[in-house]
């Protein structure tokens, strides 16, 4: 079983993507998608490896939420990425 993780996609060469999860920029397939992608949307990404499907900022920031509850080491990390108030 595998686990859909949400990424932000930082470039797209049409082939493959360049997201970011918690600070990690890693490339994935594009090759299951069936519609465009570009920077700025939110994937989810399955064993590192293959992008399967666009979810919404909204989706993608509640999935985040349940994860960071799950592993508490995820939230100290996405709260070291904020920017200062």
């Amino acid at each position: 079983m595998c686990i859909a993780v949400p990424a932000e996609v930082v470039s797209s060469d049409g082939m493959t993507a360049l997201v970011d999860v918690y600070g990690d920029r890693f490339r994935v397939s594009l090759a299951m998608m069936s519609e465009p992608v570009r920077a700025g949307d939110f994937l989810a990404v399955q064993a590192r490896r293959h992008a399967v499907n666009k979810v919404s900022r909204e989706e993608a920031a509640a999935a985040r939420s349940f994860f960071e509850s799950i592993f508490p080491e995820l939230a100290a990390r996405a709260h070291a990425r904020e920017p200062a108030p």
